[in-house]
């Protein structure tokens, strides 16, 4: 199983290795859990090359347990009962308007790239700016253009809808949203309409449904599985499995660490971050609380219906077809 979105967990290994440099923090921190819950790689979302840096010394020092995966043929063929990395990129504020930093990328294998953190910046307005439905600025748009060129995916999430519908006119590539869930069974401005939905599945692109609480129902401290069951069936149902993933964003990191990025990620308070957004992302909905019970989303995905080899599409097949498109394996 692939979970094509870490989320906070990076922020553990860049604090550990603030302290030191030769910190191993996948595998003392998180990987024991990883495993338990079925994953056999996760996709780390990097901001800048230092921690391009932290998590290639990781792999590095990991005698073999872990290996950097570039392309699907890596992921497949990686030595047996290793663990596969990924990257990709949501360096929007580091890497905004540096073509040759996009090419390096594309040359090292980095999977995509997202603009937006929720907010405006210098590229495109995010779901919870207080200026509404902002779309992408010309900087932005000169992104999507050269992105078009490159082996790189684009990921819309954390965009406002004009946004999103901006990529969708300006790009004609594929594109998928990493973590987010649907707006029909609880409208909130992180999750995707209909509408959004069936334009990914049309561009070839996947879903991850997430775990975080507060894109899952009013009362997110009532959450559990099945409603994030709810989301992922909805999902099905309008597209079928073969558009659907796991980005399961849990948190990963104290919350120390979290709680000014979402304060920060939510100035306004308008996507339910700001304040309280860590004590929701401290633990998941009930009956798939941490990564190490995401096997409970797979079963849970298999009672209601979904077939075997629709659950291996979920588990990363729809994802590595996606990726298997973007970058053809060398």
């Amino acid at each position: 199983m692939i979970n094509i979105y870490t989320g906070p967990s990076i922020g553990k290994v860049m604090v550990d290795h603030a302290a030191s440099p030769k910190a191993n923090v996948i595998r003392e921190d998180f990987l024991e859990s990883w495993r338990a819950g079925g994953l056999t790689g996760t996709i780390f979302q990097i901001s800048n090359w230092n921690t391009v840096g932290m998590l290639l010394g990781e792999i590095r020092r990991s005698e073999g347990e872990l290996v950097f995966c570039r392309d699907r043929a890596e992921y497949e063929n990686r030595p047996e009962g290793s663990f596969a990395i990924m990257m990709s990129c949501e360096g929007y504020i580091s890497f905004a308007g540096d073509w040759e930093a996009l090419n390096l990328m594309a040359e090292l294998g980095i999977t995509a790239f997202t603009f937006s953190h929720n907010v405006q910046n210098l590229l495109a307005t995010g779901c919870v700016d207080r200026s509404g439905q902002g779309g992408f600025t010309s900087l932005g748009k000169a992104t999507l253009d050269e992105l078009a060129q490159l082996p790189l995916m684009v990921d819309l999430v954390h965009l406002s809808r004009k946004s999103f519908w901006d990529a969708i006119e300006i790009y004609d590539g594929d594109v998928f949203v990493s973590h987010a869930n649907s707006a029909a069974v609880f409208d909130h401005p992180r999750n995707l309409t209909d509408d959004q939905i069936k334009a990914v599945a049309e561009r070839n692109g996947v879903i991850g449904m997430t775990s975080y609480r507060g894109y899952q129902r009013e009362d997110p401290y009532q959450a559990t599985l099945s409603d994030w069951l709810d989301h992922a069936v909805h999902i099905y149902d309008l597209v079928g499995a073969e558009h659907l993933a796991i980005g399961a964003d849990f948190s990963g990191s104290p919350m120390e660490i979290v709680g000014p990025s979402l304060d920060a990620v939510d100035p306004e308070g308008l996507g339910g971050l700001k304040g309280g957004g860590a004590d929701i992302y401290a633990v998941g909905p009930a009956g798939a609380e941490d990564a190490s019970r995401l096997g409970n989303v797979l079963a849970g995905l298999g009672e209601r219906g979904l077939s075997q080899d629709e659950l291996d599409l979920v588990a990363g097949g729809s994802y590595l077809a996606m990726w298997e498109r973007a970058r053809p394996s060398l």
